[in-house]
């Protein structure tokens, strides 16, 4: 009726049939952790940044430099969005372009601020978060890919 558990294989049988190996577990928490490390290293980094470069309040609040870049980041945010959840329901093997999409949209925003509002340095912040995704899928892309999970 429920779930159906075998402790001698480590698998789960959902009622769809579908079982979830220990294997697949390991893969969605290393995938969590590399994501939380890059939130908790990005506010570390940008937090020293801000304090380094004496960033202002009034520089972080705008988020948008222009109508391309509150376009263009809302449309890769979608993609990125329908990309992510396509990749981790369907195509497991397809996990490492959460990292590109979330890369994608982080050096548009970089570029978008160095174009247009060099003088405020906020371009840095996302270029840092850019980096951060960029190691990230290396990470997971080695540990995915040479099988060290």
């Amino acid at each position: 009726m429920g779930r159906d558990y075998e402790t001698n294989n480590c698998h789960l049988r959902f009622e769809s049939g579908e079982w979830l190996t220990t294997r697949r577990v390991f893969k969605i928490l290393t995938l969590i952790i590399i994501l939380v490390s890059i939130l908790v290293l990005d506010q570390f980094i940008n937090r020293k940044l801000i304090m380094k470069l004496n960033i202002e309040e009034s520089d972080l609040g705008k988020k948008y430099v222009n109508k391309l870049h509150k376009y263009g980041e809302g449309i890769l945010y979608w993609i990125s969005l329908i990309v992510i959840i396509i990749a981790v329901n369907e195509f497991p093997h397809l996990r490492i372009l959460i990292f590109v999409g979330m890369t994608a949209v982080f050096a548009f925003r970089t570029i978008m601020k160095w174009i247009y509002a060099r003088e405020s340095k906020t371009y840095l912040l996302s270029a840092i978060t850019c980096v951060l995704f960029i190691l990230g899928s290396v990470i997971y892309g080695v540990t995915d890919y040479s099988n060290l999970i």
